[in-house]
């Protein structure tokens, strides 16, 4: 398994160990990978969105609105 490491404030470090131990993940670092891979799924989904959206207004089934404005509909 490959290392990252990150540094975090104190706090934040103190609420994911007691978040961690409360929804009884095997340790902390269990609990950083699968917010992890949860993001990175909603990040691709997100994506995947715009994509879908892009190519509907290109094919003229949609109305061309400025980006943060899709970006709000689909969050």
């Amino acid at each position: 398994m490959a290392r990252i490491s990150v540094d975090v404030p104190d706090d934040l470090k103190r609420q994911i160990e007691e978040t961690a131990e409360v929804k009884n993940y095997q340790s902390p670092s269990e609990y950083v990978r699968q917010a992890l891979r949860e993001k990175l799924e909603e990040d691709n989904e997100l994506d995947s969105e715009l994509l879908l959206r892009a190519i509907k207004v290109k094919q003229g089934e949609v109305d061309t609105q400025p980006l943060e404005e899709v970006r709000e509909e689909i969050t």
